[in-house]
């Protein structure tokens, strides 16, 4: 009887764990989609249809690496379109915002859909580029997760991987000829062959062509606006959104700069020819870039360059100058940005000495920095909060604001301040830099966006604030919702700002007496970076 029993037991045990492995193991329901490569098969789910690892330009591998992207291969029969595609080569950190980047190969171009549904309705389309200072991150990353937003504002949510480093801004063309040029912006000149696939594709998944808005934070802001300032991207997007980043102030002159990285570089790898180059393994030229930024301590070794090929300007003027691409722009930082180099990189620039604040303050401001260290200290009487506050405009707010009241005489500019500070239990991030991306997703659930932003009760309602509003710029050119407070267009005079937390409200000229005792210093990134990397 016993035996019985037991052997009972053991069938009613194994019946157990077999339909707990049915109950878990649940096969996606297909969706299908056509593109001009072929068929796809996606997955539904919760009600959206979602496209993954879509190749929009051939793999830039063998003797395509350091070249222009060449478009997408046909394939026969149905592609998968279940898994994302692998992040572009990157050195990985520790950095709560940036995840899921350890997979990685080359063979990186490739575009993620959700969509509302794979038919014809001609639904806005919000194309997200990421960010991560042009060496780091993916569209992997789960922050930018587009179901939510997908499924709340019926839209079509598009994002793209793009090469980044040596891979992406390498200037070649002195070092190997002619054939190289163009090397420095590849990366740019992928972004813009995926926009050229969405413009050709995204129809077929619910989406309007004609009506596409290109969005970033960080990098993907300025590339954001190294897009808005070149002729080869005209047509390919109707509005613009830039968070917490602008496009390049470089000039010409880095031209010289540009060629003795790259000369440095190849030293490094130890190559002579674009034979060699070519054959050189992921990891070697991995192994190279990192040499190259302990050599150089500057984070802006690779970064979009006035090439005089792709790039013939400096974007920040074409745009300022309304030169550019003239569509309405969203432009903005959040209240803290520096916050995030001093907790989450643990750069310490809360602990800076008082000389050598001044010291850096002199070489950005010249004769004002004594003014801009005495308002600054009067208005933030912790030292730790004072320096994050000088830094996060000297090297985020001042350009954007200079960008905003400049480009607003040429087209609709609208500006907001991400006020909302994180209540997180693992490090003080403040109103940090990308601490408004979880929001603009609708991900603050996530537990590795809690551990970031916190567990605010009130994140919710803003997270629905802030998708509304971008929403609403990304369908008609104006982030004003219905019921909410007005958001006026940007200009020099009343610098009409919406800020986005608790309260949620607009305002003539936030922080007004930081911007006014710079006067007309305008530093560039460049300049003000010190602030950041020496301590």
């Amino acid at each position: 009887m016993s035996g019985l029993l037991t052997m009972l037991a053991a069938a009613i045990f194994l019946a157990a764990v077999l339909s707990r492995n049915v109950a878990a193991h649940v096969e996606p329901v297909p969706v299908s989609a056509h593109t001009e490569q072929g068929e796809l098969k996606g997955e539904l789910q919760a009600g959206l249809s979602i496209f993954r690892g879509i190749p929009y330009a051939a793999p830039p591998v063998g003797a395509l690496r350091f070249r222009p992207p060449r478009p997408a291969p046909t394939w026969s029969g149905v592609r998968m379109a279940l898994d994302m595609g692998p992040a572009c080569p990157q050195l990985i950190d520790d950095d709560p915002t940036e995840n899921n980047e350890s997979v990685m190969a080359e063979d990186c171009l490739t575009v993620n859909i959700w969509t509302p549904r794979a038919d014809h309705r001609k639904r806005p389309v919000m194309v997200w580029i990421h960010g991560g200072a042009f060496v780091v991150g993916s569209s992997r990353n789960t922050f930018y997760d587009g179901a939510n937003l997908a499924a709340r504002g019926d839209v079509v949510v598009v994002s793209l991987n793009y090469r980044l480093g040596a891979w992406g801004f390498l200037d070649l063309q002195d070092a190997l000829g002619s054939a190289y040029a163009g090397t420095a912006n590849l990366a740019l000149q992928d972004q813009i062959c995926a926009l050229q696939w969405v413009r050709r594709n995204i129809a077929n998944f619910g989406g309007d062509p004609a009506n596409v808005t290109i969005f970033g934070e960080s990098a993907g802001a300025s590339s954001v606006g190294a897009l808005l300032s070149m002729p080869q991207a005209a047509g390919l997007f109707s509005r613009a959104i830039l968070e917490s980043g602008v496009p390049s102030k470089r000039s010409v002159d880095d031209r010289e700069r540009s060629a003795r990285l790259a000369t440095q570089y190849l030293k490094l790898l130890g190559v002579g020819s674009a034979v060699e180059l070519a054959a050189r393994p992921m990891r070697a030229l991995l192994d190279a870039q990192r040499e190259l930024f302990n050599g150089t301590g500057d984070l802006g070794t690779f970064v979009p360059w006035v090439d005089g090929t792709v790039i013939k300007e400096q974007p920040f003027a074409v745009v300022a100058e309304g030169r550019g691409n003239p569509v309405p722009i969203l432009i903005g930082t959040t209240a803290e940005e520096m916050r995030y180099f001093s907790t989450a990189e643990d750069l310490g620039i809360e602990r800076k000495p008082r000389d050598l604040l001044l010291k850096q303050l002199e070489a950005v401001a010249g004769p004002r920095a004594q003014e801009i260290l005495s308002t600054y200290q009067r208005l933030y009487p912790d030292w730790g909060d004072m320096v994050v506050q000088i830094a996060s405009d000297a090297i985020m707010r001042l350009p954007s604001i200079e960008l905003a009241e400049r480009a607003a005489a040429h087209q609709p500019v609208y500006m907001y301040l991400f006020t909302y500070r994180s209540t997180s239990a693992y490090k003080k991030f403040g109103s940090a830099h990308a601490m408004e991306v979880p929001f603009v997703f609708g991900v603050e659930d996530r537990p590795e966006v809690i551990v970031f932003s916190g567990r605010d009760p009130r994140r919710h309602e803003l997270a629905d604030q802030v998708m509304d509003r971008w929403v609403a710029f990304a369908r008609t050119g104006n982030p004003g919702v219905k019921g909410g407070p007005p958001w006026l267009p940007y200009d020099g005079q009343k610098r009409f700002t919406m800020e986005l937390g608790f309260p949620l409200r607009g305002v003539e000229d936030p922080l007004a007496e930081q911007r006014i005792v710079w006067g007309s210093t305008q530093p560039t990134v460049r300049q003000a970076w010190p602030f950041l990397l020496q301590n």
